[in-house]
């Protein structure tokens, strides 16, 4: 059996240190709200517009306060969608935030104006899951969850208890250059960790449900667009496609009716896309589909979620069909 020896040297590598403000952690979180959960894994990317800042409330006892931030984020089971409200903490959370978040969700049941506010921005959201049947249970139920750099063990223990999740988040200062890191763990609960989630073309690939020369087709009653993976977005979580010929010709050829149709949101990603079709090159799955809409009217207006568009031209599968088969072997 061999022997060896090594030498240890301890260097410090970085700081852990809390947000400079509350406003500093809302203005990181609204624009990467990812890191909070609110996004969907399905696209692995942030829903647009997707939190909130400030939302007026009610205690139980009718007292004014403010939440912080509020987002739409999938549920844990990921079989559909939960509001979050948020309470930041740029301090250390103890039993007493605990009990004002507490407050809050007790006094959300008393806010009408509110809900109604907050049901009208999340059905603009166009979710694939989200209609206007199922949108009261989601805004009537709400997950409380507190985000700051530590937490006492009273305020862990209080916050299971009364069933709020937790986000422990700092900065880290690396001791060697000027760059910050952000630290982000679940404290109580499951925000964080949406892996199990993941996949990617090569994913698919790997297990033999699709190869690289696969195409997929989505379909609009005598209409229909072909596209195979982009090989350069081969491994990537954010998935592309890109589109064939013949697929190229129509889109291009429809290029004022696809103008005509997009709204607010289409036009922050419609440029975008349409040069990146007049190069040949991908464009981000979910953006196919909502180009499929503007070109023809359908299949949906609501493509945020898009695999259950897309077949596999060689199985006759759906998308979300291979992607979960994948999912389900790990």
């Amino acid at each position: 059996m061999g022997s060896e020896i090594w030498r240890v040297q301890s260097e410090k590598i970085g700081t852990l240190e809390a947000f400079k403000s509350e406003r500093d952690m809302e203005s990181f979180l609204i624009n990467n709200p990812a890191i909070v959960g609110c996004w969907d894994p399905d696209i692995n990317s942030s829903i647009p517009a997707l939190i909130r800042e400030q939302v007026s409330t009610l205690t139980d006892k009718f007292e004014k306060g403010r939440m912080d931030l509020v987002g739409i984020a999938r549920n844990e089971s990921g079989d559909g969608y939960e509001l979050r409200i948020f309470e930041l903490k740029a301090v250390e959370i103890t039993d007493k935030a605990v009990h004002q978040l507490n407050e809050y969700l007790k006094g959300w049941e008393n806010q009408d104006s509110a809900k109604k506010r907050i049901e009208k921005w999340i059905l603009d959201l166009q979710l694939e899951e989200v209609t206007a049947s199922n949108i009261k249970d989601i805004v009537n139920k709400p997950v409380g969850v507190l985000v700051g750099p530590k937490f006492s063990p009273e305020a862990s223990a209080k916050a299971k208890s009364l069933k709020i999740r937790g986000v422990r988040l700092a900065r880290f200062k690396a001791a060697s250059s000027a760059e910050y890191y952000v630290i982000v763990e679940d404290e109580v609960g499951d925000i964080v960790d949406t892996s199990r989630r993941n996949w990617s073309w090569k994913a698919l690939a790997s297990v033999g449900l699709i190869s690289g020369a696969d195409y997929f087709i989505i379909r609009h009653e005598n209409d229909a667009l072909r596209a195979k993976p982009d090989l350069n977005a081969w491994d990537f979580f954010k998935k592309k496609i890109v589109f064939d010929d013949d697929s190229t010709q129509v889109l291009l050829s429809k290029e004022e009716s696809i103008h005509s149709r997009a709204n607010a949101d289409h036009k922050r990603w419609l440029e975008k896309e349409l040069a990146s079709i007049k190069n040949g090159t991908g464009v981000f799955l979910s953006n196919a589909t909502g180009l499929c809409y503007l070109a023809f009217g359908g299949p949906t207006a609501s493509y945020w979620v898009p695999n259950w568009w897309w077949i596999h031209e060689k199985s006759g599968r759906r998308l979300d069909e291979l992607v979960n088969t994948y999912l389900n072997r790990h």
